[in-house]
């Protein structure tokens, strides 16, 4: 009997898993190595790395897999976990019915051996990293906490701040906040309202009551300013 493969899937942020970046990436590969015919379900997790316990699409998978003695696949070991501990858990939970494209011929030895590195590999860029930082503290100084970072980092503020403001789409977007603030409907149904219109944040995500709120505080200041 053939091998069945349940796919595992996993971005690291919101806007990845509505753009396709990365997932384009990870279906890639997976597809290069397993034919559809022996794939019978994928998942997709937006979520970042964390703990594989609070990963519950992971775990449903996991949960599918031990049921009907399937095995997952997934791009990158990575996507499961960047922990040794982890990836082992899943590998023995699975009684070794796990698949990875960048770790040819998965097992337990290579699956130790492939962590490990990785590990230290993240270690030492660790340590290049704090190395540099320290060199360049001794050649300018204290210079995250002098005063010409902190005046760089107002202005850098007022700047996105001026640059939101002036923003068309943000401009059409604070007037149907007002008409819809008027018509007393709230901070997450405006929203909505804007998010199904097509209307993006000057980031080209989705709005959020947050967003809205913001807009709306900024618009009443502008007014107040006018008016006095």
């Amino acid at each position: 009997m053939s091998r069945k493969y349940v796919i595992y899937y996993r971005v690291s942020t919101k806007k990845q898993g509505e753009s396709g970046l990365g997932l384009k990436a990870q279906k890639a590969y997976l597809y290069h190595f397993l034919s559809e015919e022996v794939v019978v379900k994928e998942f997709t997790e937006i979520q970042s790395g964390g703990s594989v316990e609070t990963r519950l699409v992971l775990q449903e998978a996991l949960r599918l897999c031990q049921m009907e003695g399937y095995t997952l696949a997934v791009a990158k070991i990575d996507r499961l976990s960047r922990k040794t501990e982890d990836a082992l858990s899943i590998y023995n939970l699975l009684e070794g019915r796990l698949f990875s494209c960048d770790i040819p011929n998965l097992d337990k030895f290579t699956l130790t051996l492939f962590m490990a590195i990785a590990d230290r590999e993240r270690e030492l860029i660790s340590i290049r990293t704090k190395q540099a930082l320290d060199a360049k503290k001794l050649e300018i100084g204290e210079w995250r906490n002098s005063t010409f970072t902190e005046k760089a980092r107002q202005k850098g503020q007022r700047r996105i701040r001026e640059k939101a403001r002036l923003n068309p789409n943000n401009r059409r977007a604070t007037e149907l906040i007002l008409l819809y603030k008027d018509k007393g409907l709230t901070l997450q149904a405006i929203a909505q309202k804007l998010n199904q219109a097509g209307f993006r944040t000057a980031q080209g995500k989705l709005f959020q009551k947050t967003t809205v709120s913001r807009l709306w505080k900024r618009s009443q200041t502008q007014i107040r300013g006018i008016e006095s």
